[in-house]
């Protein structure tokens, strides 16, 4: 009898246990890793320089470069600036960058810290004091990923009654991790030229959601360091790649150039093969990759005294 009851005692804690432990497992949250619109961030560390100082005196800049994107951006581009005439500044010129991007294991990012020495210039007789700047400029390839469940339904014509779902217009608000971003995607089951098929179409919308602008990508280096880009007449600014796949399956995308304005950009894509009616209907992941190249910026500004005024 008593060894009965050790042993109910047993299984009785081994049960509570595991409850326990099953608890703690589903109170752990995924971190949401393509979310926001964040890429490449800049920052100056405080103080570092500082917002104010004194003719020939000598001072150091301490920025963070963090990727806060869920994107890997690989070969980025450094380039800071400042008036030459008032600040000498040991900067690299053409300074590149990999910093990985947010993860499961790592929600946050990665940053690195660069670190330039600078002096600041003799104003000239005429001034007491001036205000300048530091310009720190990002140029970097990134790229926007995302994938939702559509609803492809066959029956356009409405006979079947009941149905696990109906196509909808989709809103995404937020970012998919990346400073371009979709915002909405509406699906259409259209009538195609082979009657036993239907022709999937999809207008897509994307916007620039960042602070700073995309530029087409073989071209970002160039902008960066401020060399002319492009030819007369052809569009370099604004400009991002599209592929879209259903279930694995490439869409066509129109138009093929697909330039961001201040409203964002529609896309009208479609499978052009078609889908069977047999299919009937039912849920597809529709995938979406958008490429581009983007260039941030973050300034500081230094207001410069005449040294004779702390005397």
């Amino acid at each position: 009898m008593n060894q009965k009851k050790y042993c109910f005692i047993l299984l009785l804690i081994f049960l509570t246990s595991c409850n326990i432990i099953q608890t703690k497992k589903e109170q752990i949250a995924i971190p949401e890793i393509h979310k926001g619109t964040q890429g490449i961030e800049l920052e100056f560390l405080p103080n570092l320089p500082p917002s104010e100082l004194y003719e020939e005196n000598y001072f150091e800049v301490l920025l963070k470069i963090s990727n806060k994107g869920a994107t890997d951006a690989q070969k980025g581009m450094l380039v800071m600036g400042a008036e030459e005439q008032q600040i000498d500044l040991d900067a690299d010129p053409d300074y590149r960058f990999d910093l990985k991007g947010k993860s499961v294991f790592n929600p946050e990012g990665t940053y690195i810290l660069k670190q330039f020495k600078a002096k600041v210039r003799p104003l000239i007789p005429q001034i007491s004091q001036y205000t300048t700047s530091i310009t720190s400029t990002a140029c970097y390839p990134y790229k926007t990923k995302t994938t939702t469940n559509i609803c492809i339904d066959t029956d356009i014509t409405g006979i079947v009654r009941s149905k696990p779902c109906k196509p909808s217009k989709r809103t995404f608000a937020g970012g998919q991790g990346a400073p371009v971003a979709v915002t909405s995607v509406e699906p259409k089951m259209l009538t195609h030229e082979d009657d036993t098929k239907i022709r999937p179409e999809f207008e897509i919308k994307i916007q620039n959601l960042g602070p700073g602008k995309a530029i087409k990508k073989e071209y970002i280096y160039d902008a960066c360091i401020g060399n002319p880009v492009g030819q007369q007449g052809q569009k370099i600014w604004d400009v991002i790649e599209v592929k879209a796949t259903l279930s694995d399956m490439e869409l066509t995308c129109k138009p093929e150039t697909n330039i961001l304005t201040k409203e964002g950009t529609t896309l009208i894509c479609t499978l052009h093969e078609g889908i069977d009616k047999s299919a009937g209907t039912y849920l597809a992941p529709l995938s979406i990759e958008i490429d581009y190249g983007y260039l941030n910026k973050e300034v500081k500004k230094i207001n410069i005294k005449r040294l004779e005024q702390n005397i």
